[in-house]
């Protein structure tokens, strides 16, 4: 068989799709994958300076209308830019390897290792300027648009600037920082990651049972039990994706899952919680988790 994988233009999303052909050509060798690239309305308005916040859907809207349409049989998201809800007829199946799921603040090397107050800091997310402020509120904010290799190359343009927030993922899969700069992982304690960061999703037609057969070869189950938990809390929390909010699940090692998640309050403060269940319930955990934390 001959299967069309449809992906964003951008380097990364090319990485990340080669990267499931990768995986696909080992679970099943018989079939051929072709890279079909489609052009998003995010990437539209990436181009033409809007902001775009984490998971609006509008990187994934156009994949998805391809795949209804048999445009292409694979659609390789970012997992953090899927919404909650699908179109009728699509599923997500499967979520492989999830690769590190943390934020990383990206520096020039002769930049002081902490903000002094008053300095720039780019990102163009709600949940990471929130957080963020939340440790250094001296720091200036300043929206940033582009690709992962756009937005370090404004700040190796832009003196003034002392850093900019990215995921570590896209860095790490694009080969790492350029020389004169410098990357610090940010702890998932405090800069809680978005959900689904750092990890693919990929999705297909739900009558293609025979690809969906062989996706699940390279499904990995601990990281979609992990990704449902985080998705979970984001559906029941009601903001949608553009919600300044970070949900992060891990598995504890004894069958259990754990669950970190921080929000918006209705004062504009920080708000925290925690939650751990069993792997089998995952999405009650972070529903579950959202409506404690609504009710405090």
């Amino acid at each position: 068989m001959n299967y069309r994988i449809g992906t964003r233009g951008s380097p990364l999303a090319i990485w990340q799709a080669r990267r499931i052909i990768e995986l696909l050509q080992s679970a099943d060798s018989s079939s051929q994958w072709e890279i079909c690239k489609i052009k998003t309305s995010g990437d539209v308005r990436s181009e033409f300076g809007d902001e775009l916040p984490e998971g609006v859907g509008e990187f994934s809207s156009a994949l998805e209308k391809e795949l209804l349409s048999g445009g292409i049989d694979l659609a390789v998201h970012s997992a953090k830019d899927v919404p909650t809800s699908l179109p009728e007829g699509l599923v997500l199946a499967a979520f492989p390897e999830r690769a590190d799921a943390r934020d990383a603040v990206i520096r020039r090397k002769d930049s002081p290792a902490a903000p002094p107050a008053g300095s720039r800091l780019g990102t163009g997310s709600p949940r990471r300027s929130l957080l963020w402020s939340e440790k250094w509120p001296q720091t200036e904010i300043h929206g940033i648009r582009g690709n992962v290799d756009r937005r370090m190359l404004r700040l190796q343009n832009e003196k003034n600037w002392w850093g900019v927030i990215l995921a570590c993922a896209g860095i790490d899969r694009l080969g790492g920082c350029p020389e004169g700069l410098v990357m610090e992982r940010l702890s998932p304690d405090w800069m809680v990651p978005a959900p689904g960061q750092g990890a693919l999703a990929i999705e297909c037609r739900e009558v293609d049972l025979n690809l969906r057969m062989i996706l699940e070869k390279i499904n990995c189950t601990n990281v979609q039990v992990c990704v449902d938990a985080e998705k979970a809390f984001l559906k029941e929390w009601g903001g949608g994706c553009s919600e300044s909010l970070g949900a992060y699940a891990q598995l504890t090692g004894r069958g259990d899952l754990a669950l970190r998640v921080a929000v918006k309050g209705k004062r504009g403060q920080v708000v925290r919680g925690e939650a751990a269940g069993k792997v089998t319930q995952a999405t009650s955990v972070g529903s579950e988790l959202a409506e404690r934390i609504r009710n405090e």
